[in-house]
């Protein structure tokens, strides 16, 4: 059974390292709307951030809302995302998920029932847009919680959201997601500088090097 201190040890730790250390985006302004963090977290998946930054404001410009998306054609869409990939799958999606709607859901199992929207997305965009206490999970998450808590770490996908809540602050559950994406990306990378590490004294990885 993993002890709980050591849970309290990152998470506290993790929160004391993203004073400083987050990255600066422009969907991560407090003051953006859920459309305007969606579209982010929508294009993020599978993508790096820098590439989405290039089209975001675009993007935005282009497109304000899902009534403009309605609006536009494929063509009109690909024509801005087209450097991101996967554009044809893309704008399929958000032309279905603008055909259906005029504004977002606020309930997560709504949005994960959009067209492609995953339940990353969906956690993501009321965590970073409203402050919603949800866990998130993408590769640099799991990367980060495999290696800091090694066998602790479960094998199936609903106990991974269990355990990754459980470590989710009452108070800042967006900071402490923004950190542990931003963490994962700087510090617990495929290659990781553990030396840099913040919990290189009790991370199961760093035991075995």
């Amino acid at each position: 059974m993993m002890s709980h201190s050591r849970e309290e040890q990152f998470r506290s730790a993790l929160l004391g390292w993203a004073e400083g250390n987050l990255r600066d985006f422009a969907w991560r302004d407090t003051d953006r709307s859920l459309y305007e963090v969606f579209v982010a977290e929508f294009f993020l998946t599978q993508t790096p951030a820098g590439n989405v930054a290039e089209i975001y404001p675009e993007f935005l410009e282009r497109f304000p809302d899902l009534r403009a998306i309605n609006a536009a054609t494929e063509e009109e869409i690909v024509a801005v995302i087209e450097p991101l990939g996967f554009y044809n799958m893309r704008s399929e999606a958000l032309k279905s998920i603008a055909a259906e709607r005029s504004e977002l859901p606020e309930d997560v199992e709504e949005l994960t029932e959009l067209p492609r929207v995953g339940q990353y997305v969906a956690n993501a965009t009321l965590c970073f847009s409203r402050g919603h206490r949800l866990p998130i999970l993408d590769r640099n998450v799991e990367r980060v919680y495999s290696r800091v808590f090694g066998a602790d770490w479960p094998e199936s996908t609903s106990e991974q959201f269990d355990f990754a809540e459980r470590l989710l602050p009452t108070d800042d559950p967006r900071t402490y997601n923004l950190a542990l994406l931003d963490f994962g990306a700087a510090i617990c990378q495929p290659d990781p500088l553990c030396e840099q590490c913040f919990a290189n004294d009790y991370c199961k990885y760093y035991e075995t090097l």
